[in-house]
């Protein structure tokens, strides 16, 4: 137990807050096919991307020197321009892994997958789009980093979920660029 406790607090360890400014848009089933191979689907359209500002903590925990486990718990909001009246608004957390791309680097690739509560969603005329609402999403996060070793981390990426947020009807999407800060790193020196 001393042993994995002694090499725990050997890995190196961040913390701090997080800014992301993104690109958001909800994605709608449209009346096309889309065939791949043998396999086909309905196909969507984008609804235009309007800009958003999404804020909130991370944390990333180093394995090795080049493998880390992380989370972000961050809120957000989602808007497109085609349908400026609608606005989602959420507290999402998203665990993911990094893995350094480049031997002694510091690009990182990142991967995951969380879970996103809803505390804001638009009331629409239409009742039954109403009861399709859901109150949770679920959002995947591919991103790369790049990271300035106990400075700050630069982030590019997309969260797009494997849920629609109205049943059948819309899927949100945020193409981000942020910063992180590993707050606990800069104090330490």
């Amino acid at each position: 137990m001393l042993l994995i406790c002694g090499l725990s607090f050997a890995q190196e360890f961040e913390i701090g807050p997080m800014f992301n400014y993104e690109r958001t848009s909800f994605n709608i089933p449209d009346d096309s096919f889309i065939i791949i191979g043998e396999y086909g689907g309905e196909g969507s359209r984008t609804t235009g991307y309007e800009s958003n500002f999404s804020f909130g903590v991370f944390s990333q925990f180093f394995l090795e020197e080049r493998i880390a486990i992380a989370g972000e718990l961050f809120y957000t909001k989602t808007t497109s321009t085609e349908f400026k009246d609608i606005e989602f608004t959420s507290i999402n957390f998203i665990p993911y892994t990094s893995l350094s791309l480049i031997r002694n680097g510091e690009l990182y690739l990142n991967l995951g997958a969380g879970i996103a509560y809803m505390t804001k969603t638009p009331h629409f005329e239409n009742e039954e789009l109403n009861e399709k609402t859901k109150n949770f999403d679920f959002p995947i996060k591919l991103g790369l980093n790049y990271r300035f070793p106990k400075l700050l981390i630069i982030d590019v990426g997309i969260h797009s979920p494997f849920s629609r947020i109205v049943e059948d009807e819309l899927l949100r999407t945020a193409y981000y660029i942020g910063v992180k800060i590993p707050l606990n790193q800069i104090l330490n020196k």
